[in-house]
This record gives structure tokens, sequence and C-alpha cells, in this order.
């Protein structure tokens, strides 16, 4: 646990917050022409210092838009707007950011107490994105710099979050996620790929240190067992380790469900999971035949078993990083009057987990999913 507060009664604390933030913004509006509006932030460390980079835009007439890269070096990562202030002609305002990105050894010592200041500060938006980078955050935020596009880290997160394997998340998630009994958070994870910055996968954290990363694939295992969801996508070898080039089939969510019923908690917690998968599937190749009922049949069995199988091993890596981002703790809780938090924690490498995939293809074929 994370301070005093319960996820369920700090998820009402949010809300009622976030009210409050779109009052305080709407009584302050200033000439857009005469500030620079902050849309990333980045953390890294720097020795033991903290460097801080913002892109801002600067607005000019006829809605025409510079970015400019600004950073700066503290011993602390709270005085970081007045320090970038004394760089630039304009007052610094970062009400409408949009993502806040930290760097892989900066997220390593601990994003609590920034994620705490930004909780408390009403100027931060509930829609605020948060990241992680591979390389330092400055780096990711100059390369994203040069494309011109203000909010382009953003809406990458919000494209595959909408489209593919990203689960929702937002401030208001993330500070639940942290805050909440029970349950660890995750953030995207950005790296930079010949010459393109990249999504590839989540950042797990344990309190408020990245513990590890995990890929696209277990971000979309993730939404699955998060979220009733649509949209991701997954790659399916049909021969197992001899699959070929074009042994594979694209597997791509239409709409899924998941639910939970809580089995025990003694002598180690146990819960079943059932999984109900729409899927369609593409590019199917043409030595496997699927021109009977029993064919197709055994197909979807085959393509549930391997959902199956990647939901147990994303499970099992969860366990053995002692990390809890699908929150089973938290249900736990929500079931049992004898669940605390230090017993379960001591537990959960020894959880137990019966999963069932009831997976259905509505569409098959060539051509776009």
């Amino acid at each position: 646990m994370r301070g005093g507060i319960s996820g369920y009664s700090f998820y009402k604390a949010v809300i009622a917050l976030t009210s409050c933030f779109i009052v305080t913004s709407c009584g302050s509006q200033q000439i857009i022409n005469k500030i620079k509006i902050v849309q990333t932030a980045g953390y890294d460390m720097a020795g033991e210092r903290v460097k801080c980079s913002i892109i801002c835009a600067n607005y000019k007439e006829k809605g025409k838009t510079d970015l400019q890269l600004l950073e700066t070096k503290s011993d602390s990562d709270f005085d970081m707007i007045p320090r970038l202030n004394t760089k630039t002609d304009k007052a610094i305002q970062y009400g409408h950011m949009g993502l806040v990105l930290y760097g892989k050894n900066f997220a390593e010592q601990g994003i609590g107490p920034v994620l705490a200041s930004f909780s408390r500060d009403a100027k931060i938006s509930s829609r605020v994105q948060l990241g992680v980078s591979e390389m330092d955050a400055s780096e990711l935020l100059a390369f994203a710099n040069k494309s011109q596009e203000s909010l382009f880290l953003t809406n990458m997160i919000e494209q595959n979050m909408k489209s593919g394997s990203l689960p929702q998340m937002n401030f208001k998630t993330h500070l639940f996620n942290f805050y909440g009994e029970g349950r660890d958070f995750f953030l995207p994870y950005f790296i930079f790929e010949r010459d393109n910055i990249k999504i590839d996968g989540l950042a797990l954290f344990k309190d408020d240190k990245f513990v590890t990363k995990v890929g696209n694939r277990e971000a979309f295992i993730l939404k699955l067992l998060t979220e009733n969801s649509r949209n991701g996508s997954l790659l399916m070898p049909l021969k197992g380790s001899k699959s070929g080039p074009h042994d594979f089939v694209l597997m791509k969510s239409v709409t899924s469900k998941v639910n939970y019923k809580f089995i025990s908690i003694e002598p180690v917690p146990s819960i079943f999971i059932k999984l109900k998968l729409k899927v369609a599937v593409k590019d199917i190749p043409d030595w496997l035949h699927l021109s009977s009922k029993e064919e197709f049949s055994l197909f979807e069995q085959q393509l549930g078993e391997y959902i199956k199988q990647e939901v147990d091993d994303f499970i099992s890596l969860c366990k053995s990083k002692k990390v809890d981002p699908i929150g089973f703790g938290d249900f736990i809780r929500s079931r049992s009057k004898a669940w605390n938090e230090k017993d379960f924690q001591a537990s959960y490498p020894l959880l137990k987990t019966n999963v069932k995939v009831d997976l259905a293809i509505v569409q098959s074929g060539v051509g776009e999913l």
C-alpha cells in the first residue's frame, strides 16, 4: 500500500480533483502569443543531478507554431520551471502538457516524488500521459522535436491505445494503479529504432521504480486481462519453433471480455479467469485446410490454446518479477476480508490461476483486418 488510501476511495478522490482541474484551467486564461506552452516534458538522471527537458510551442500569427526544445539541470526535480523560465523571453505554462517522459535511468531511481507533485498540481490535466524511454528522455525529445508536431509522442500513445495493443491509460488510471492497494502501474515504453521512434511495449513498475520491460505481445495480453477491449493483434506460429516465414497467421481482436472468479486465499491465493474473444484472422496459409466445420473448430481451439499459453506465460513473468499490473491483489482484496497487502505480497509468487479462453473466429481470409 502507498499511503492510507484504498484503490476505490482514491479513484473517487481523483474524480473530484479532476473537476477542480477543469474549473481552475478555465479561470486562468492567458494571451496565447505571450506564453510558451509545454507539450512534452522529460526527466533524466545526470550524475547525481536531475535533467529536465521540455518541448514547448511558440504560437505565432495565423495559427503557425514553432517548437522549441529547452533543457536544464538541478539538484532537485521541483524547481525545473523557474530554471527553464530563465532561458526564454515568454513565460512557460504547462497546463496543457500532453506527456511526461522518464528516462529509464531516472525511472529506476523512482518517479514517485514527481508523480506525487503532479497529482497535487491543479494545472496538470487528467489527460496527460506518462511514458518511459530506453534512452535518455532528452535524446528522444530531440528526435521528436524534429517532427515539428507538438504532440507527436502523445498521439503515438493515443493511436496505439485506440487501434493497437496498448491498454487504456491516462493520468487518472496511473494514479489509481500507483496509490491503490494490490496493484502496480505500467507505462508505455519508447525506443529508437532505425531512425524512428517506436513504442516497444510497456514498462512495469513496483511501487514507483521501473522493474522490467515487456514487449507489445505482452502489452496485448495485459490489455485483454484488464479491459473489455477492441483491437490489438498477435502473430501466431502454426508449426511452433519450426514455423517458416509463411507459417504464421495474424490474429486481431474484434471484441474481448474478461471475467474473474475468486476461488480461495489460503493456502495460496487462487483465481479463475475466463477470457471470451472474437477475432479476425488474416492470411491463412494454403496448406491449412479449413473447408469443414470440424477443421474450422479445431483451428479455433488451436488459437484459443495459444492465447491461453500466452496469458499463462505473462502471469508467470509478473509473478517472477513480483509485479502485479493486472491487479490480482486488488481483486482478492475486494472479495476476501482476510486479505492484507503484506501477506499477499509474500504469497503472490505462488498465486494459482486457472485460465479458460473461449475464442471464436468472426472473420478470416486475405486482406486488411
